[in-house]
């Protein structure tokens, strides 16, 4: 369950304040996170009022929602050339560089994408992590920029201004030096261009790096979030497989909570074939975790 915010490039209009009558926290029946851990994140909540926050999950959705028991959003990857996509979280991934984006040479496929979105409420993203080692071809910050602005000043043109727009970028990214060219903040196209701001959360206990609280993840983005009065989208989180996985998710699922006012969604990545760090769920324990966190956004509702 979307809710509206303010079309981009547009005068900011009111959101109806919607609150949740259940408390998340309790209903896994685990503590909030200490004082110390939420001190560092940024506890200044962003102007959105809080509203229902959307638990889905990227990768393989069905395969997780059939083990789950309830209704999961979807997010979907989609290419700039190829057929348009519609999920509550798509990610439009260019095809060619940022230059030629921004000077109009795939104009016919933005409004393509533009008139099969119009009128939906979903999360859209253009050229996820763009600062991210595989996207390194495609341009330069300030190439990402213009191609960003070009294409939703396209959808705008075509009246497709009821989706939301994502800047989806990695945690990694606000965890660098200001002044190594990786930095998030040097990649953002402006408040007037973005609705949400997006990274991902993943914990590697056992597979090359220490167990890391999902709070410890999305700190630093998160406090990029609250800066711009963002509401924070976790395009993808999740945990390799260990002992303590649902108690991981349960911990996450408490800080979203205590922290509801600054995110808008959260998608657990299911991977459709397992690698080195088996991030697939499979106890009764786990699925009902994110059962909890579903059920308690009142997306499955």
């Amino acid at each position: 369950m979307l809710h509206a915010l303010r079309a981009v490039a547009r005068p900011r209009a009111s959101r109806p304040a919607g609150h949740r009558s259940r408390n998340l926290a309790l209903r896994v029946g685990i503590a909030t996170l200490t004082a110390a851990v939420a001190g560092g994140v940024g506890l200044a909540a962003p102007a959105q009022a809080a509203g229902h926050i959307v638990i889905g999950a990227s990768g393989d959705r069905a395969g997780l929602q059939s083990r789950v028991g309830t209704n999961l959003a979807d997010h979907l990857y989609g290419k700039l050339s190829g057929p348009a996509r519609v999920a509550e979280l798509v990610n439009i991934e260019s095809t060619v560089n940022w230059s030629q984006v921004a000077s109009g040479g795939q104009d016919a496929n933005l409004k393509r994408w533009a008139n099969a979105l119009k009128g939906k409420n979903v999360m859209v993203s253009f050229s996820h992590e763009p600062m991210a080692k595989q996207n390194i071809h495609m341009g330069t910050a300030a190439s990402f920029i213009a191609a960003w602005k070009h294409v939703v000043s396209v959808f705008n043109r075509q009246g497709a201004t009821s989706v939301k727009w994502v800047w989806n970028v990695t945690s990694q990214s606000f965890r660098v030096r200001s002044s190594d060219k990786t930095y998030g903040a040097k990649w953002y196209p402006g408040d007037a261009y973005v609705d949400y701001v997006a990274g991902e959360a993943y914990n590697r206990f056992g597979c090359g790096t220490s167990n890391l609280s999902f709070a410890n993840r999305v700190q630093e983005i998160l406090a990029f979030s609250n800066q711009h009065h963002k509401q924070l989208v976790v395009a993808e989180f999740a945990s390799n497989a260990f002992s303590g996985r649902a108690a991981w998710i349960n911990a996450a699922h408490a800080f979203i909570d205590s922290h509801k006012s600054q995110f808008a969604g959260a998608f657990y990545y299911n991977p459709t074939h397992a690698g080195s760090c088996n991030l697939h769920l499979n106890t009764s324990a786990e699925f009902s975790a994110i059962r909890s966190m579903v059920l308690d956004s009142g997306f499955g509702a």
